[in-house]
């Protein structure tokens, strides 16, 4: 059974790109972080990093744990804040494609977080093709993206053009 301990210690790893940062984030020792890391990979039997250097790189299973990881821990958030604050506010469960700058989907989003109502908005950042699948899942109800929904895609939604640069 996947030790969810040692996949959180993997994740901050492979975010932060160094055991050292990651270990300084959860305050706890470097050796304690590597270890448990070499841990996940020998339970795994697979190298989640290769050694390049000083510097640690995902392999390719690496990235997929990695991917699967933020899916994992985004989730589990998601149901530790619904269950405590069910009653209180709205959720809107918004993607933003990756080639969107952050702060101006912050600008395009400060309105909703102005509302009377409380609303609790939760982003998801991912390649289009991933957020046009998500959307067409109904697992989103909006998406942030630098150009129109492709006719072809399959899912049916509406274009509105936010602006021009």
């Amino acid at each position: 059974m996947l030790n969810y301990k040692q996949l959180y210690y993997f994740w901050h790893v492979a975010r932060s790109g160094s055991v050292t940062q990651a270990a300084e984030q959860l305050h706890l020792t470097p050796q304690t972080i590597s270890g448990q890391v070499a841990e996940l990979e020998q339970s795994l039997g697979v190298a989640l990093f290769n050694r390049v250097g000083r510097r640690l790189v995902l392999t390719t299973a690496g990235r997929q744990a990695q991917e699967q990881a933020g899916a994992i821990f985004s989730l589990g958030a998601e149901l530790e804040h619904t269950l405590r604050h069910a009653s209180q506010e709205l959720t809107m469960q918004v993607g933003i494609a990756d080639s969107v700058p952050r702060t101006l989907a912050f600008e395009l989003l400060a309105p909703a977080m102005a509302l009377a109502t409380p609303l609790r908005l939760v982003c998801h950042e991912e390649r289009a093709e991933q957020l046009f699948s998500e959307l067409a899942r109904h697992k989103l109800d909006m998406v942030l993206i630098d150009r129109p929904l492709p006719p072809d895609s399959g899912v049916r939604g509406y274009n509105h053009e936010l602006g021009r640069s």
